[in-house]
């Protein structure tokens, strides 16, 4: 739709597009405007997917292109699933009340819905979940309590079943570089055949079943699957380049032979292939075959050009290319920080937080990140030692499983049996201590407390973990938050210290394939585009008493010196003998950020910073020339109607 186009519309509907589009780049304009058909958004850092993404939705519903209930958004986790939802309410108009008829939700949540669904048509009982994985596993290895392998055995059944292998395929196609337990492929083997053996004699499900059946009842009843197709006509998928093969075989599903689906991802984002996601089907769309229109968002408004400099230079050095650029002013310089030994490192990042502080950064506008659970909790100790808070963020193994398990409880009597599993064992070791982990204790004490807390109504395993993670778990309000690479996926800070850049570290000891070291280098790249504007990287010479010294990731990293220079001395006697003051001028202009901020549901700096406004006031006249050498050519082109219209009822009333 052109501006012609446009303005040929009644006055609310105008009004109504102009929110949806006016604050676009051409790149993003194009991505939400595009045909349907199959679209692929290949969206780089701080490029502003999520706003393409429900942007999307929102012109598909406001052009009658879609209907608000054959809408389907797939996101990675349930938080992304809130803040699509969130945002599609934020709309204005009709948008605003088809919002809530959109459907949006994990992979799991989605097929678990269907299954539902599938048993009620059918009038059978939903299978019961799982309640327990470790005791099942436990069970099924013939052993009385979970072995310290148990954790990492399951995460190994899941990625078998994420890459669509059966126990004995286990056998046949894993390679000895995908290894990562201490029995034997055979072993495991065992092992796996004797845990589905007994899920299936229990009838009860894990996660994994939910997709897997839904997919496999669909292959063997066409019009189970059709059914399916006529609920969810448009399909958007957010971190597409994350899907493994059992969640493509489940889009596949969706899709049929007409798609209509949405794609939205970054392939230099790409850093599960350890949990089994396959970053080739998002490059690739294996079995779709129609033609597929791809827009590329290179732009980063996140970070400076220093930050993005450094990431794509490591990612480089990873032998990987990304075509991203940022559309921000000069930054800081990168910090790199040369350590002597792992004391040492906890020291210097010590002193460098405090310093941003002193510099007038707050806490919580700082983050530091490591690669490994094991570093960030030394970290953490280091920093509370020295008295610095911390806003404790980070779930252990053992929490996060718990929490995992609860989260697919679908009732208030399987959440009861669950807790009461881990509450009420009476397996000790040899010295007399609970084999049970404090940890998994304390989010079954909670579950507890949720459910006398709520003793009405329907619950289940999803409203306790909104509970937990809202006000079931406490956290300080303010303070720096310490966390991995991968769990900083998808979050920002203003300053980011990244910890223990080195051999070992990063790369990782265990990427020995040129895929996983591939993947090495995009984590390196998603761990520095979390910095907007302060970048710090360590390292040290030694590592627990061994060599170490800079990964070869940071080889010839730009640090982009920088020194802020004055302005012209035209420009400070324009702007001293300037008569009007500039202060109800920069008020006009503030005031549009917000109004325009609020409409797109991102920050208000995003849209144009405090120096980005000062720099345009520098100079009474104000022109299309002045805001383009600002906010460049792109944004500039975009944003100069709006700015100058702001700035001349600005001054109308000042005259006036």
């Amino acid at each position: 739709m052109t501006v012609n186009d446009v303005d040929a519309l009644p006055l609310r509907a105008q009004r109504r597009r102009h929110q949806l589009l006016d604050d676009l780049d051409p790149d993003q304009y194009e991505a939400v405007t595009t045909p349907a058909g199959v679209v692929v958004v290949r969206a780089g850092a701080g490029s502003g997917k999520t706003t393409v993404l429900t942007r999307r939705i929102a012109w598909r519903l406001d052009t009658e292109t879609a209907t608000a209930r054959h809408v389907l958004a797939i996101t990675f986790t349930r938080q992304a699933a809130g803040e699509l939802r969130r945002r599609l309410r934020a709309l204005t108009g009709d948008t605003e009340r088809e919002a809530n008829l959109v459907t949006a939700g994990t992979f799991h949540a989605i097929a678990l819905s269907l299954l539902r669904q599938r048993r009620e048509d059918q009038g059978k009982s939903m299978p019961n979940v799982l309640n327990n994985r470790h005791a099942l596993l436990s069970a099924a290895r013939g052993t009385e309590r979970p072995g310290d392998e148990t954790y990492d055995i399951l995460n190994m059944i899941d990625w078998a079943h994420a890459r669509l292998l059966s126990p004995a395929d286990v056998v046949k196609r894993l390679q000895p570089s995908q290894w990562r337990l201490k029995m034997t492929i055979d072993a495991f083997a065992e092992v796996f055949h004797a845990y589905e053996n007994l899920k299936r004699k229990r009838g009860v499900l894990d996660m994994n079943d939910m997709i897997s059946l839904v997919v496999r009842e669909a292959q063997d009843q066409p019009q189970f699957a059709e059914s399916i197709r006529w609920q969810f006509r448009h399909v958007h998928v957010d971190e597409a380049q994350d899907m493994n093969p059992l969640q493509y075989a489940f889009l596949q599903l969706l899709l049929g032979e007409r798609p209509d689906v949405f794609l939205v991802g970054d392939p230099n984002q790409a850093i599960y292939g350890f949990n089994g996601a396959d970053n080739s089907l998002f490059d690739d769309l294996p079995g779709i075959m129609t033609a597929a229109t791809v827009i590329h968002l290179p732009s980063n408004y996140r970070c400076s050009p220093q930050v993005v400099n450094a990431a794509v230079h490591m990612l480089a050095n990873g032998s990987q290319i990304a075509d991203a650029f940022s559309r921000r002013n000069d930054g800081r310089p990168v910090d790199l920080l040369r350590c002597r030994d792992d004391d040492d490192e906890l020291r210097t990042i010590t002193a460098h937080v405090k310093g941003l502080v002193a510099d007038g950064l707050t806490w919580n506008s700082i983050a530091v990140l490591a690669r490994t659970n094991q570093l960030a909790t030394n970290i953490s100790r280091a920093l509370v030692a020295n008295d610095v808070p911390l806003k404790e963020g980070r779930l252990g193994q053992a929490e996060q499983a718990a929490l995992s398990e609860v989260s697919a409880l679908g009732s208030r009597h399987a959440m009861t049996a669950w807790s009461s599993d881990v509450l009420d064992q009476e397996t000790f070791d040899d010295d007399g201590e609970l084999i049970v982990q404090q940890a998994v204790r304390d989010v079954a004490l909670k579950v507890r407390e949720y459910l006398d807390e709520n003793r009405q109504g329907l619950v289940d395993g999803r409203t306790f973990a909104s509970w937990f993670n809202g006000i079931g778990r406490p956290t300080e309000e303010h303070g720096v938050e310490v966390l991995t690479f991968h769990a900083a996926k998808g979050r920002e800070w203003p300053a980011v210290v990244l910890a223990g850049v080195e051999p070992g570290l990063l790369p990782h000891s265990s990427a020995r394939t040129d895929e996983a070291k591939r993947e090495e280098a995009r984590l390196a790249y998603v761990a520095c585009t979390r910095a907007a504007d302060r970048l710090l990287i360590s390292w040290g010479d030694l590592r627990h008493g061994k060599r170490a010294g800079p990964s070869p990731l940071l080889r010839g990293v730009p640090t982009g010196e920088w020194t802020p220079a004055p302005p012209p001395d035209d420009v400070r006697r324009r702007s001293m003998t300037r008569r009007k003051s500039p202060q109800p001028r920069r008020d006009a202009l503030t005031a549009w950020r917000t109004q325009a901020a609020r409409a797109a549901g991102v920050p208000d700096t995003s849209i144009v910073s405090d120096d980005e406004i000062d720099m345009i006031l520098a100079t009474p006249l104000v022109d299309a020339n002045i805001v383009c050498s600002v906010l460049g050519d792109l944004r500039g082109t975009r944003l100069t109607p709006r700015i100058l219209a702001a700035l001349d009822r600005a001054d109308q009333e000042a005259d006036g």
